[in-house]
């Protein structure tokens, strides 16, 4: 890794991807906090994990309904995917900031929140949708394998978590990111939904400690969802299998997730504290 996330998030904010957003094209304080269908404006929201896939379609989410977004990405080598997802925060209306590092690493966890703080003034959304997957059997997974998974699926969760504990605001809302497989079984996804599991756990205590500050816990439990995240570990035939589990013989789209995000983000959903939501089109239920 050539950047660290502090590096990065000073040389965005001299680009001015921070206060001033990659295209310059930002809706006045005023008209956000008027605006009925922006019920996010003045927010701050971090999303690990947005340089494609469902963590952008959460960024843009956040972004369409007002809130200010930082974007977080991985690898140096995805600079662009990370600058294409904050210039559609933009487009969508809110304002975006870049950090980049492998949250298994509790200093980038920090930098994350840093750049929140500096760029914002503060922490109010946190979607925690980083995460690593790998399918194979557990015999043949190596330790490296599998501490690769637990770093990013456990430990950067609890470093975010901890993070977010000591620096939101009031009022605020933690949405982690979990996985159907919690519901059902499938070969090849031991490690994966182990690493994984501690998702739930997390979130129902954790609710029950902040919840004296309004802060809400919840956990978005997704089925399998057409991306390359969930192909990369596929076959076409099993792809086509898993599909046929839903009651509407498809895999899930990601503007079937996006949305319930968006709820739970919102003021609307602050009796929902807790919970992990299945959303996975029937594919399976508990």
């Amino acid at each position: 890794m050539t950047q660290t996330g502090p590096d990065l998030s000073r040389r965005a904010t001299l680009l001015g991807l921070g206060a001033t957003g990659l295209t310059g094209a930002t809706v006045t304080a005023a008209t956000a906090q008027t605006a009925p269908s922006r019920p996010l404006a003045g927010k701050v929201a971090i999303v690990s994990g947005a340089r494609n896939n469902m963590g952008r379609a959460f960024a843009i989410k956040m972004g369409e309904m007002g809130a200010d977004v930082v974007v977080h990405y991985h690898r140096a080598e995805t600079l662009d995917q990370a600058e294409d997802t904050a210039r559609l925060v933009e487009a969508a209306g809110g304002r975006a900031a870049l950090t980049m590092g492998n949250l298994g690493q509790v200093e980038n966890v920090r930098a994350m929140y840093d750049t929140a703080e500096q760029a914002f003034g503060g922490v109010d959304i946190v979607i925690n949708n980083a995460g690593a997957i790998l399918k194979k059997p557990m015999a043949e997974f190596t330790d490296a394998e599998f501490e690769q998974l637990d770093a990013i699926n456990n430990r950067a969760l609890f470093y975010s978590l901890r993070e977010a504990a000591l620096r939101m605001r009031d009022g605020g809302r933690i949405i982690n990111i979990g996985t159907s497989l919690k519901a059902g079984a499938a070969p090849g996804y031991t490690i994966y939904s182990g690493t994984k599991a501690p998702v739930e756990e997390y979130s129902r205590m954790l609710a029950k400690e902040l919840g004296p500050r309004l802060i809400t816990v919840n956990t978005i439990a997704p089925g399998p969802v057409d991306t390359p995240f969930f192909h990369a570990q596929e076959t076409e035939q099993s792809a086509a299998f898993a599909a046929r589990l839903s009651t509407e013989q498809r895999l899930g789209r990601i503007e079937d997730i996006a949305p319930l995000a968006g709820f739970l983000a919102s003021p609307e959903s602050q009796w929902i504290n807790g919970q992990t939501v299945w959303i996975n089109g029937g594919y399976l239920t508990r």
